[in-house]
């Protein structure tokens, strides 16, 4: 089972292989599709999975539980009548920091027959005391092709795909966004590519070990995100792999992350970087390093994992020394959807390949 964002991207590119494409609202093929988040999954009615994941025939539309999604939807829908005939995407916080839950749309993963390049639309809607209002398009705002995520203290998060006609286009940007009242537009404050937010993700879950946050550190120690459908979360699934349980491995790693998100990073290879650092006076055995590979399988590989196919953005190994010996430990991780998850881990021999 995929998400439903990737069937839907998958859907229209298995189409446009059989009719003409026109460059529309997507450019050279630019344009959006991924997981919705689970926020977002939870309350997208834009498609009937028992009925249809792609969009390209009529379907009917279940009605939306959450009355400002509904809400929402019906200021679209005298927006734009055709905003909800493909892959529809929401996420609600407060964004402009008035206190009241505001809401982000994504839409649009191409048009009858795939006669189109896949392309997104994204509007926000401000809640206001007379209902929510919709705002300018927004969709200049974003660089490549938009994925709305959250909106987490004030700030919109959205992502950018390399491609939009891909059935698994790999994510080359992490975006934030404001709302910039006075110009009633998304202003982008900071923008993250793979390699910075390997980095800021592995900082992360080094300060989570810290202070011992058991809740912040089980996610990463699993194979992959959580289910994002409903139906599944439920579900049982694997226990996460307790591999900092040890207090010395706990400590080399974060000692190692600690060290070398500093250093600077120098390629080692087309599209692999790497940060090392010796101790001084314990020759190579001391030395640790971090690895990212940000073409994992040659930029075509994926993973399983509770039922849903995943595209490996990038992989990270860290190692680190046993003092005195020829060997260590390492641990690898994939970046999905923008986090960190465990792939493998164990001891190693200094005079391995990696």
């Amino acid at each position: 089972m995929l998400p439903a964002a990737r069937m839907a991207v998958l859907a229209v590119a298995l189409l446009s292989a059989v009719g003409c494409v026109d460059k529309g609202k997507g450019g050279e093929g630019e344009g959006v599709a991924k997981n919705p988040t689970p926020a977002a999954a939870a309350s997208n009615n834009a498609t009937d999975p028992a009925l249809n994941w792609g969009g390209t025939t009529p379907h009917d539309t279940p009605p939306v539980s959450n009355p400002l999604l509904a809400q929402a939807e019906a200021v679209m829908r005298k927006a734009d009548p055709d905003f909800d005939r493909f892959e529809v995407n929401y996420t609600t916080g407060d964004l402009d920091r008035d206190g009241r839950d505001d809401v982000a749309i994504e839409y649009g993963v191409g048009d009858e027959g795939a006669m189109r390049h896949v392309a997104k639309s994204i509007y926000v809607l401000l809640a206001r005391d007379g209902g929510l209002q919709v705002q300018p398009e927004a969709t200049e705002a974003f660089s490549g092709c938009p994925v709305v995520r959250e909106i987490v203290g004030g700030q919109l998060l959205a992502d950018a795909l390399e491609a939009c006609i891909v059935p698994f286009p790999k994510t080359i940007g992490y975006y934030t966004f404001e709302w910039d009242a006075p110009r009633k537009r998304l202003r982008q404050v900071s923008e993250q590519d793979a390699e910075e937010r390997v980095v800021m993700r592995l900082q992360q879950l080094r300060e989570a070990l810290l202070a011992q946050r058991k809740d912040a550190i089980d996610p990463h120690l699993r194979a992959g995100p959580a289910p994002i459908a409903p139906t599944e979360r439920d579900k049982p699934r694997a226990a996460p792999e307790q591999i900092f349980a040890d207090a010395a491995l706990r400590r080399g790693f974060t000692d190692t992350v600690g060290m070398l998100s500093h250093v600077e990073f120098r390629d080692d290879g087309e599209h692999e970087r790497k940060a090392t650092m010796t101790t001084p006076g314990n020759g190579k055995s001391a030395e640790r390093a971090l690895y990212i590979d940000l073409e994992p399988g040659d930029g075509n590989s994926m993973i399983e994992s509770d039922g849903y196919t995943y595209v490996l953005d990038a992989s990270v190994l860290v190692r680190w020394p046993d003092p005195g010996t020829r060997g260590g430990h390492q641990v690898r991780f994939n970046l999905i959807d923008g986090d960190l998850y465990l792939s493998e881990h164990g001891a190693f021999d200094m005079d391995e390949e990696r």
